[in-house]
C-alpha cells in the first residue's frame, strides 16, 4: 500500500499511522480512537505511541514517533493541548509527513496561551512543510482506505459496511469544522443508503481550510457531491477559485454557513475561534458560484440524496409532475412545492388520456395526479409514475408512496429499477408514513431518493432545477457564439 497522491496524500490517504497518545482505556478520547480505526480493514499499518505501555490494544506500542521502525505518513495527535507544539515538532524530525491534532484548547479557547499554541502549531507545519489538519478537530473517515482515525461514535461498531456496497457513483463528502455535524451527516446518510467518499473535520482550520481540501478532492475525481459546515471562509480566493471549479465539473457544494445570528457569530467563535464574517456578503457569494445554501441538517442530507442519485438527470425547469394514492397528500404536496418556487401544470391531453385507462372514475388525472389507492394495487408505483414522466409539461416527478411496509416495493423492484433507468427525468419518492429500512434499501437500490419531509422533497426538486440553470448559464456565458453560416 502507498500514500495517495496530491498534497493531501499523506494526510488522508496514508500507508502508516501512527496514533500518539492511544490509550488501552476505552471510556476516554485516546483509547475509543484507536478502537474506532481497529474496528475497520484499513489495509496499511497502525502504530501506537505511548510512554506508558508497551503494548495498546493487542498492538505494540512505541515510546516515540522516532521509535517506529519505518517511515509514518500521518500522525494523529490526541494529547492534552500544550504538549502538541513539541510533538509536532518530533513528528517533523522523524519524518512524518502530515498530522491531524484531535487535542483542543487552542485558539478556540480565547485565551493567550491557546493562541500561542495554535500559532506555534501554524509555525511548526510551515516550517518543515508538514500537512496539519486541526487542531480541535475530530478526525475523519476515508471510506475506500476503510480508515477511520476520529473518536466518532458514528463510525463506531457499524452493523453495515462503510459505503452501501451496490452503490458505485454519486460518491458525497463531508467536509466540517464541526466534527459532531459532520459525522451527524454521515450518521443520518448512511441510513438513507448514502455512498460516502470521506467525511473531514477541520475544527480551528489553523492550516488546513475547507476549500484546500475540496480542491484536493475535485482533483481525486472520487467526488461527486459536497456537503460543507463552514463557520468561516479564512481564503475568499481560493473560495472563488475551487467553488467555480466544482460548478464547471457538475459536482454541487451543499453548504451551511454558521453566523446568521449574534448568537450564531458567538457560537462560531468559542467553537472553532472563527470569525463568522458578514453573512449577506457569503449569501451573495454563494449565489454567485451556484453553492446551494441550506438551514437544516435533514434537508442538507435530503438535497445529497438527491443530486447523488440524479446528478446525471437535473430538471429543466421547474415544472413537476405529482403522482399518489392520496388525493390529500397531492393537494398538500402541490402547495409545497408552489411554496418552493416550483409550479405544478394540468397534463397535457395524450398523457391525460394514457392515465385514466388506469385511474378509476373518483380519481383524477389533472395534476396532482389522485390515482387512488386501487390503481396502485393494480398497477403499481412504477407504471404511474412511468406514465407521469411521459408529460413533456413536466420537467420532475414527485410519487407520493407509502413506505411503511416493503412488501409492495419488493413486488415492484424490477419496475421500478427500470423506469429509474429509462426516464430522462428526476424521478423521486415522498414517503407519508415512516418509512422501513427495508423499504429504503429496496428504492434506493432501484434508483429513487427517497424523502420523509413534504418542504424538504419540494426543495431538494427546486435545487437541482436551479443548479442546473444556473450552469447552463455559466456554459453558455464561456462557450463562444457560433459562426454564421457561409462565413
Amino acid at each position: 500500500m502507498t500514500a495517495g497522491t496530491g498534497r493531501l496524500g499523506p494526510l488522508l490517504s496514508p500507508r502508516t499511522v501512527a496514533v500518539v497518545g492511544a490509550s488501552p482505556d476505552l471510556r476516554i478520547f485516546r483509547g475509543r480512537t484507536l478502537q474506532v480505526m481497529l474496528g475497520h480493514p484499513y489495509a496499511g499499518r497502525i502504530y501506537p505511541v505511548s510512554r506508558s505501555h508497551a503494548e495498546v490494544q493487542g498492538l505494540r506500542a512505541y515510546p516515540s514517533v522516532a521509535a517506529i521502525p519505518e517511515p509514518v505518513d500521518l500522525a494523529v495527535l490526541i494529547i492534552p493541548a500544550e504538549f502538541v507544539p513539541d510533538e509536532l515538532e518530533r513528528c517533523a524530525a522523524a519524518g512524518v509527513r502530515a498530522a491531524m491534532i484531535l487535542s483542543s484548547g487552542f485558539a478556540e479557547a480565547a485565551t493567550p496561551a491557546g493562541e500561542q499554541l495554535e500559532a506555534r502549531v501554524v509555525a511548526i507545519a510551515g516550517r518543515h512543510g508538514m500537512i496539519v489538519c486541526g487542531p480541535n478537530a475530530e478526525g475523519y473517515a476515508n471510506t475506500a482506505a476503510a480508515l477511520c482515525p476520529t473518536f466518532s461514535p458514528a463510525v463506531h461498531h457499524l452493523s453495515v459496511p462503510l459505503v452501501p456496497p451496490w452503490r458505485t457513483r454519486g460518491h458525497v463528502a463531508v467536509v466540517a469544522q464541526s466534527g459532531g455535524m459532520g459525522f451527524a451527516m454521515f450518521d443520518r446518510g448512511r441510513a438513507r443508503e448514502l455512498p460516502f467518499s470521506y467525511v473531514i473535520t477541520t475544527g480551528n482550520e489553523a492550516c488546513l481550510e475547507t476549500f484546500e481540501i475540496v480542491d484536493h478532492l475535485l482533483d481525486e475525481g472520487r467526488t461527486d457531491v459536497f456537503l460543507l459546515y463552514v463557520e468561516t471562509i479564512r481564503d475568499r480566493p481560493r473560495f472563488e477559485r475551487v467553488a467555480a471549479r466544482a460548478l464547471a465539473a457538475g459536482k454541487p457544494i451543499i453548504a451551511v454557513k454558521i453566523g446568521k445570528t449574534p448568537a450564531g457569530v458567538r457560537a462560531a467563535r468559542a467553537h472553532t475561534g472563527a470569525i463568522a464574517g458578514d453573512p449577506a456578503e457569503c449569501q451573495a457569494l454563494f449565489r454567485r458560484h451556484g453553492v446551494v445554501e441550506v438551514d437544516d441538517l435533514d434537508e442538507m442530507v435530503d438535497l445529497a440524496a438527491a443530486f447523488s442519485l440524479h446528478g446525471d438527470r437535473l430538471p429543466a425547469g421547474p415544472r413537476v409532475g405529482i403522482g399518489s394514492a392520496s388525493g390529500g397528500g397531492g393537494g398538500w404536496l402541490a402547495d409545497a412545492c408552489g411554496a418552493a418556487g416550483l409550479t405544478v401544470p394540468i397534463l397535457d391531453a395524450a398523457t391525460r388520456a394514457e392515465l385514466d385507462k388506469m385511474i378509476p372514475s373518483y380519481g383524477s388525472s389533472q395534476n396532482p395526479v389522485d390515482a387512488t389507492a386501487q390503481a396502485i394495487v393494480q398497477s403499481g408505483y412504477a407504471e404511474l409514475a412511468r406514465r407521469i414522466a411521459a408529460s413533456d409539461a413536466i420537467d420532475a416527478v414527485i410519487m407520493i408512496v407509502s413506505a411503511r411496509i416493503s412488501a409492495s416495493f419488493e413486488r415492484e423492484q424490477h419496475d421500478l429499477a427500470e423506469v429509474a433507468r429509462a426516464s430522462a427525468k428526476p424521478i423521486v419518492l415522498w414517503s407519508y408514513t415512516l418509512p422501513s429500512a427495508d423499504t429504503v434499501r429496496i428504492v434506493s437500490q432501484a434508483g429513487y431518493p427517497l424523502f420523509t419531509s413534504m418542504q424538504s422533497c419540494a426543495r431538494a426538486v427546486a435545487a437541482m432545477a436551479h443548479y442546473r440553470a444556473v450552469r447552463e448559464r455559466l456554459r453558455a456565458a464561456v462557450t463562444p457564439p457560433s459562426a454564421p453560416s457561409g462565413s
